[in-house]
């Protein structure tokens, strides 16, 4: 197989039955990483297709002021947003419309998916894909091989550093493989997205702070720990559940820091109050222990006494979260 030429990630080759086929991988898309800060996949995912600011898509969606629990399962993946309020309010915020095309393709729409693969790619806004792999979370498609033809993607769940190679066998289902294809749209109104943003975080208050509520009564509950292979698994999960709730509320800070500029003084003024509440609450989260999963989290979590500290970290999460809320009501008050 000859190599014709490479610019920008792109590659020409020449076939082994003697044809011109092309390949492109967006370099500038590295790995993604849980526990680095960017631990809700849909936002991040955009972010990175789009060029938008994290911290923008997480406080203009909602998703940064929000808790969900699954309380039965204890489903780590219960944690990160993927309705589709939340996922349209981060779009528009993106200036993008979402347009999925979930699988299976026949051979048709396989020819029609490659070409506007291909047509996003080369023109630096990737489409996402869900469930790549199995794992029901976002990531991006950044290349492609026209020869497989085989895609390459980035999603959490990779090993090493190099992008996953993809073909028409992984794209399974909207749940497994499901690809969400981004169209420009117009520029977003930052003056609405923020309202936007702060009328679904109080709109979801009461549920987000039952969730809280309902996470720490649970790690209370020691006869539900009992079994020591159930606490060994829930305790990965209460871990995930941990990083994200620190990833959203410090973005939450973060968003309603940087949004201060777009209010004159009186609601500007209480956004920094959230924003300060926020902080706190995204502090307590993280005393209960953030980073990388191991055998210690495990044990730690196995201990009663430790998930009753837990717990009560927790409880502050809760209280700071209401005060956040109360100083956004406010803020939202002064708004036009």
């Amino acid at each position: 197989m000859g190599h014709i030429a490479g610019l920008h990630g792109l590659e020409a080759r020449l076939s082994r039955d003697g044809r011109l086929t092309k390949r492109r991988i967006l370099k500038e898309v590295g790995p993604l990483r849980f526990g680095e800060g960017h631990d809700t996949t849909f936002p991040y995912a955009l972010a990175l297709a789009t060029g938008a600011d994290y911290d923008w898509l997480m406080g203009s969606s909602g998703a940064a002021f929000t808790t969900t629990i699954d309380e039965s399962g204890w489903d780590p993946l219960a944690a990160t947003p993927r309705d589709a309020a939340t996922l349209g309010r981060a779009a528009r915020a993106a200036g993008v419309r979402l347009d999925p095309e979930p699988p299976p393709y026949d051979d048709e729409m396989r020819t029609l998916i490659l070409d506007r693969a291909k047509e996003a790619i080369d023109g630096r806004l990737p489409p996402l894909v869900f469930g790549l792999g199995g794992a029901p979370e976002y990531g991006l498609i950044v290349g492609y091989d026209e020869e497989g033809p085989t895609f390459f993607a980035r999603t959490f769940f990779d090993k090493g550093d190099e992008p996953r190679r993809a073909g028409w066998a992984e794209f399974e289902s909207e749940a497994r493989g499901g690809l969400i294809f981004l169209d420009k749209a117009s520029p977003p109104d930052r003056p609405s997205a923020l309202r936007e943003g702060i009328d679904a975080a109080l709109a979801a208050g009461d549920a987000s702070d039952q969730a809280l509520g309902s996470w720490s009564a649970a790690l209370r509950d020691d006869a539900r720990w009992s079994d020591a292979k159930h606490a060994g698994s829930a305790a990965f999960a209460d871990h995930a559940m941990r990083q994200v709730l620190v990833d959203k509320r410090r973005a939450a800070a973060r968003f309603l820091r940087a949004a201060r500029g777009l209010l004159p003084n009186t609601p500007g003024a209480d956004l920094l109050r959230a924003a300060e509440s926020y902080g706190y609450a995204a502090d307590a989260a993280a005393k209960g222990g953030v980073g990388e999963f191991d055998g210690s989290v495990a044990m730690r979590f196995i201990d009663p006494g430790h998930r009753r500290s837990w717990a009560k970290n927790l409880d502050l999460v809760r209280e700071n979260d209401r005060e956040a809320r109360e100083a956004l009501a406010s803020a939202r008050g002064g708004m036009r």
